[in-house]
């Protein structure tokens, strides 16, 4: 395989290796590397308070189309609900986490966690710390200017 000196293909070529091994290790919990970045954005975000499609849409980066559907094969495994409950608009779709999902929490971390070793075997903590450091601040740069922290 070619090596290379572009960042940015080289992000991408350890971005679809890790999703790819990532749904592998989530095989036997049919859950796909996309539909855990819904999951883990409704955890960090439950509190009680509702998240919409549209917010989804945004902290993802995809359309309205790939959110619909992520949010329809989660509710097919009983992983999340999804309800038209906006006290102002009717319009608004929020999805909330099920006990399910709740119960398989440990097992996902557990997941989460092996894999990420599996990822920075090798690596010292420091360059562990400084490379999170640095890709912090590529993704931010290209964050649109409403979610940036410039």
């Amino acid at each position: 395989m070619p090596i290379t000196d572009h960042l940015s293909y080289l992000m991408k070529l350890i971005s679809d290796r890790a999703d790819t091994l990532f749904t592998q290790r989530f095989g036997t919990m049919d859950i796909t590397a996309p539909q855990c970045r819904v999951l883990m954005y409704l955890q960090s975000r439950q509190g009680g308070e509702p998240v919409s499609q549209r917010e989804l849409e945004r902290y993802l980066g995809v359309s309205h189309t790939t959110v619909k559907g992520l949010l329809r094969r989660l509710e097919e495994k009983g992983l999340v609900r999804t309800a038209f409950d906006h006290p102002a608009d009717a319009r608004v779709k929020h999805a909330y986490l099920t006990e399910r999902l709740m119960k398989l929490h440990r097992d996902m971390e557990e997941t989460i966690r092996t894999f990420e070793e599996e990822l920075v075997a090798g690596i010292s903590h420091e360059e562990r710390r400084r490379t999170a450091d640095v890709l912090r601040r590529i993704y931010n740069n290209i964050l649109p200017s409403e979610h940036s922290d410039k």
